[in-house]
C-alpha cells in the first residue's frame, strides 16, 4: 500500500521534469529527498530527546543513520532502482553494499566539507551544498553499478 501510494506520488509530479530527467535519476533524488527529511526529523527528535546527555548529538547521529540506511534502502531498491533482483540472497548482498555506500557517503561527506572550510577557507554553508552535491552524483553511480546493477542474463 505505501509503495503503491509513492509510486502514485512519483508518476503524478514526474511530468514536471520528464524532459530534464530520466524517471529512475528522478526516483532517486525524490526518494533520496524524503529520506534525507526522515533523517533530519529523526535527528531533531533523537536530540531534543538527549539534549542533556554528554553524547546526544552522536546517539542521535547513528540512531537515525541506521533507521534511515533501512528506509532507504527500501525506498531505492522498490521505487528507483527497480530492475534489480529481488531475490532474497541477492537482497541480503545488496543490503550489505547500500549500507556500505551510506556510510562511506557519510565520511566522504564530512572530510570533503571540512577540507574545503579549512583548506579551501569556503563559508560552511557553501562546503556543505557543495558537498552534497559531489556525493549525491557519486552515491547515485555506486547505487546503480554497485549496490543494485541489474544482471543480464547472457543468451
Amino acid at each position: 500500500m505505501l509503495k503503491k501510494l509513492l509510486l502514485q506520488l512519483l508518476d503524478f509530479f514526474y511530468p514536471m521534469v520528464k524532459k530534464m530527467l530520466p524517471f529512475e535519476i528522478y526516483a532517486y533524488l525524490a526518494v533520496g529527498a524524503l529520506n534525507t527529511a526522515l533523517n533530519i526529523g529523526l535527528f531533531t527528535l533523537l536530540f531534543l530527546h538527549l539534549k542533556n546527555s554528554l553524547l546526544a548529538v552522536e546517539i542521535a547521529t547513528g540512531i537515525a543513520f541506521i533507521i534511515t540506511v533501512c528506509s532507504g534502502f527500501w525506498l531505492n531498491k522498490h521505487l528507483a532502482f527497480t530492475t534489480s533482483s529481488k531475490e532474497k540472497k541477492d537482497t541480503k548482498k545488496q543490503f550489505g553494499k547500500y549500507a556500505l555506500v551510506a556510510l562511506q557517503g557519510q565520511l566522504n561527506a564530512y572530510l570533503l566539507t571540512k577540507g574545503m572550510i579549512v583548506w579551501l577557507s569556503l563559508s560552511p554553508s557553501y562546503s556543505y551544498f557543495l558537498t552534497a552535491v559531489i556525493m549525491l552524483t557519486i552515491n547515485y553511480f555506486l547505487q546503480k553499478y554497485f549496490t543494485f546493477r541489474s544482471r543480464q542474463k547472457m543468451v
